[in-house]
């Protein structure tokens, strides 16, 4: 059996806690937030495309001159859909006629620093639990006794990632000749119902851990 390295929990940290909430406040702050400058003015919708998550927002509007321009929502509608004729308030600024930016939605700021506060806390979750499967195999490596395991029962699933996880079910001898049962997850690892594996166990608070030596 080997010692998780410390590299996954760590990964995971600077994902999930780290650099996912950063981009969203970043994108709270910034690209949902208008340039200072700008005037407030009635827009038209001309045009709205929506491809996947993405939108392209062309408007019309009368500048100061009296001019109608036609230009483009920089920050698109967010989660929103817009029609042609509807009416958004967006931020105009002379300098670039053609690139104007809506009115910001504070709701959807809220939704991001939600989006942030989850994040850190799978993230926060995900951490503890490897570092305690961390700190188990730490344990039985030092304590533990070897056993022969056999996998009683299976489930197949496959996370977003794409990696598929055999979610398995294994019993074990010790030896004072007590049957003990166990779970244990592979991970892209093909396995099936009556596979064996060795199986390392040591007694802990009164209690019986264990988990399976994977090569």
């Amino acid at each position: 059996m080997k010692k998780m390295s410390l590299a996954g929990p760590l990964f995971v940290a600077f994902i999930f806690i780290l650099l996912l909430p950063a981009a969203l406040v970043f994108l709270s702050l910034n690209a949902m937030t208008p340039p200072d400058g700008g005037t407030l003015t009635d827009c038209v919708v001309t045009q709205y495309v929506r491809v996947g998550k993405q939108a392209t927002v062309n408007v019309d509007y009368v500048n100061s001159a009296g001019k109608t321009i036609n230009a483009n929502i920089s920050n698109g509608v967010g989660s929103k859909s817009a029609f042609v004729g509807q009416h958004i308030d967006c931020y105009v600024y002379d300098s670039n006629p053609f690139e104007v930016y809506r009115k910001p939605d504070p709701l959807e700021g809220k939704l991001l620093y939600i989006g942030a506060g989850l994040s850190a806390l799978l993230g926060i979750i995900i951490v503890a639990l490897l570092l305690k499967k961390r700190s188990k195999q730490g344990f039985l490596i030092k304590n533990g006794q070897l056993a022969q395991g056999v996998i009683t029962d299976m489930v197949v699933k496959q996370d977003s990632s794409g990696f598929t996880n055999y979610i398995c079910d294994y019993t074990f001898t010790d030896s004072s000749g007590q049957v003990h049962m166990g779970k244990h997850t592979f991970m892209n690892k093909r396995v099936s119902v009556g596979n064996t594996f060795p199986v390392y166990y040591a007694s802990k608070g009164g209690k019986i851990i264990s988990d399976i030596a994977e090569e």
